[in-house]
């Protein structure tokens, strides 16, 4: 009987995991990808214009491999019996299993915080952009409030006066009042202070107005309420609020982390559940150097190829790798003021301005896609946990 590893997300992390699985197994075991759609969305440009282009079909690339792709959304898991239970009622069998599900961004808990937009998802983020359109078409002086002065949160806001462009509304573009709000007392809190000064800079020069230490009360698609009695209406309201392991981490036994990832080893298998690989997004992973991963794409590329190779060598007998992550780097894109690139942990500011969104633009159009060309060997190639050695890799979400 033929042994099988089952990926479980169709993201990062689980695309490169299961190639990797392919790379080492080679023919001795079935790989097969679960997933709601056979699409990679490109998750870190969703803030960008034409979000209805930003996904990649990943059936020619697993066709090249002879990974199986089932099209449903994994709901359950027996990890005793090793069966992994499809909202449509199908059960599928693993030796291994590699859950990738990623996360999903956290609405605030206050009334009609679901009527708000965001752009976590491809979907989501075609809906927001729908509704760019209407306003280029009708509105001269638009208002927009993003909520969350993060890494998505800033760079979204920094783009909204291109999108209007990008929807023929140039003159509007100028004339829109956007307010980023967030209730901590700074901007990219969980930046540090290395890179804020430049972002601060960026958000001036771009007339962006900041509303800080806000404690919000309730939400809608075009108003914001807060604890202080006012309130703000707006032509569309739009979150960038964190994120959370998504619900299927919590079949997973073991222990977890604030954020509802699985607390992994250092091969980024479940300690509960022998069988199970953690990665990407659901997975508490120390990054070898005592940090711990973050929910990013950055670490989603790394942590997808390890899990993907441990599972395999696992599965034959093999010794398994340690996970480290091997160059640390952000690269945050300021819209119109540029980007900026930072080194390590501690954020050192490296690039700026033209340069960094230079790096920027090749990170997001090139580096974090598949590759665009080459054969099965090539492909494969590139599921290798050193790749990340050979360029600096973003850190955005």
């Amino acid at each position: 009987m033929s042994r099988n590893i089952l990926v479980i997300g169709g993201g990062f992390a689980g695309f490169w995991a299961a190639m990797a699985a392919r790379r080492v197994a080679k023919s001795a075991a079935d790989i097969t990808v679960v997933s709601r759609e056979p699409r990679l969305e490109i998750r870190p440009r969703l803030y960008e214009a034409r979000p209805d282009t930003l996904a990649v079909d990943v059936l020619p690339y697993l066709d090249k491999v002879d990974v199986n792709f089932v099209r449903g959304e994994a709901v359950g898991l027996d990890t005793t019996a090793k069966i992994v239970s499809l909202d449509d009622a199908t059960c599928l069998t693993y030796d291994r299993l590699i859950v990738a599900t990623g996360s999903r961004m956290c609405r605030p808990p206050v009334p009609g915080a679901a009527e708000a937009y965001s752009v976590d998802t491809q979907a989501e983020a075609i809906a927001f952009d729908r509704r760019l359109n209407e306003l280029a078409r009708d509105k001269k002086d638009p208002t927009l409030v993003v909520v969350g002065a993060g890494f998505t949160g800033i760079e979204l806001s920094l783009e909204l006066r291109d999108r209007f462009v990008a929807h023929g509304a140039a003159e509007a573009a100028e004339l829109m009042h956007i307010v980023l709000v967030d209730r901590s007392d700074v901007v990219g809190p969980e930046l540090g202070p290395g890179p804020r000064s430049e972002i601060e800079r960026a958000l001036q020069s771009a007339r962006i107005e900041l509303r800080l230490g806000a404690t919000i009360t309730a939400l809608a698609s075009n108003r914001v309420s807060f604890a202080d009695g006012s309130a703000l209406s707006a032509d569309a309201v739009v979150l960038a609020t964190g994120m959370r392991a998504s619900p299927f981490t919590g079949n997973v036994p073991g222990e977890r982390d604030e954020l509802g990832r699985i607390v992994v080893d250092a091969e980024l298998r479940a300690p509960a559940a022998p069988e199970v690989f953690v990665a990407g997004d659901a997975a508490a992973a120390d990054t070898g150097d005592g940090h711990r991963a973050l929910q990013s794409c950055q670490h989603a590329l790394q942590i997808g190829r390890v899990a993907g190779e441990n599972a395999a060598r696992d599965l034959l007998g093999m010794t398994a790798v340690p996970y480290s992550q091997l160059n640390y780097v952000t690269c945050l894109d300021l819209g119109r003021w540029g980007a900026i690139r930072t080194q390590g942990w501690d954020r050192r500011v490296e690039l700026t301005g033209t340069e960094g969104k230079a790096l920027k633009r090749k990170i997001n159009t090139k580096l974090i896609y598949p590759p665009a060309n080459g054969g099965t060997e090539a492909l494969l190639a590139s599921s290798t946990i050193d790749i990340v050695k050979r360029y600096a890799i973003d850190g955005s979400r």
